[in-house]
């Protein structure tokens, strides 16, 4: 009979104890991490549609320039010109003008046969681009953005060399007469560099970073962590074009990447590996007028380190807290029946 009486003394000095944290660790802590997660991807949303909308206003200013320098008569005149005209060098120093005030990399006027008559690069001139697609779109009165893909002739890079491969692209526009009329085609190469300018975060953590990917699935910015990357031998000039965004010792897309390409905007709050093969979250969007996805990233354990800590502390608490618990229950529940015990004699 006493020993029925201890336990249940001991069983309900623990409950009651214990039930408060237990509660703590099954109901408080996963709202905790629920808000956490939301407040989380809230921010890598909110990030990604600041660059978002960095990416476009830095394009749609690119597509005026293409536009406005299309329609000033020098540049028509320019698609009939040639070296051997008089005023050819100092139409050409109004296109390198041009080029170093907005940092372009080239400007190249083509007549409506494609054939460059002028351009920065000089060893552009006289070259065919009636195939190119940048090409073809100004001469049906587009202003046209062409993706980013590896330079065919030599490009000064970012380490101020020339180089064959540089990531580049350009931005063309028609050469319109006053009647309206199609002359040729003004083409801006620009500075792929400048988007990863752009777009680079250090907003959200230690591990957070932002990038562009192409539909091939290619990193098209330059990564926050590309110097580590060269070290481990992951890439040898850049990212740019050279990191294909693919699960470490697979051939798989990160989740991310696959589900941005594919069209679908969103993120993931649970964690997927990336690149480098660490755990992150991430939200991301496909940017089609431009033909790239957006992905915003940051490491997992980084993004829920509160939660995590919190976890710790709980579990912790419980551990510290239960052994004592326990033999200060027994003590008690002892205590009180063998004082139980004595009575009971007593009165025999």
């Amino acid at each position: 009979m006493f020993n029925s009486i201890r336990n249940r003394l001991i069983f309900l000095l623990i409950a009651f104890t214990l039930i408060p944290l237990v509660i703590l660790r099954i109901v408080a802590y996963p709202k905790m991490q629920a808000d956490v997660e939301r407040e989380l991807i809230r921010n890598l949303q909110g990030v990604e549609q600041k660059q978002a909308d960095l990416l476009s206003t830095w394009m749609k200013e690119r597509q005026k320039d293409a536009r406005v320098i299309g329609t000033n008569p020098l540049i028509l005149k320019c698609v009939k010109i040639s070296k051997s005209d008089a005023d050819y060098t100092s139409i050409l120093g109004y296109l390198d003008r041009l080029k170093t005030e907005y940092a372009y990399k080239e400007i190249s006027v083509c007549n409506s046969k494609g054939i460059v008559t002028v351009s920065t690069a000089e060893n552009v001139v006289g070259s065919d681009i009636s195939q190119k697609n940048y090409f073809i779109e100004a001469t049906r009165g587009k202003t046209f953005v062409s993706e980013v893909f590896p330079s065919d002739i030599p490009v000064i890079n970012e380490f101020a060399e020339k180089e064959v491969g540089v990531p580049t692209m350009f931005v063309s526009a028609p050469v319109k007469d006053s009647s309206g009329v199609i002359n040729g085609v003004i083409i801006l190469r620009l500075d792929v560099y400048a988007l990863s300018e752009l777009i680079v975060s250090h907003e959200l953590g230690k591990t957070a970073e932002t990038y562009l990917v192409n539909a091939e699935g290619y990193i098209i910015s330059e990564s926050r962590f590309g110097e580590t990357l060269k070290e481990m031998g992951v890439v040898k000039r850049r990212c740019s074009l050279e990191l294909k965004l693919v699960v470490p010792g697979t051939d798989e897309l990160t989740d991310g990447v696959a589900k941005c390409i594919a069209g679908a905007d969103g993120y993931n709050a649970v964690g997927y590996k990336d690149y480098s093969g660490v755990m992150v979250l991430g939200a991301w969007r496909w940017m089609p007028e431009y033909n790239w996805g957006l992905i915003t990233e940051i490491d997992r354990d980084e993004g829920y380190g509160v939660v995590y800590n919190l976890q710790y502390i709980v579990n912790a608490i419980l551990l510290f807290l239960a052994f004592p618990i326990i033999i200060a229950a027994v003590f008690i529940a002892r205590q009180i029946t063998t004082a139980k015990a004595l009575d009971e004699e007593k009165k025999k």
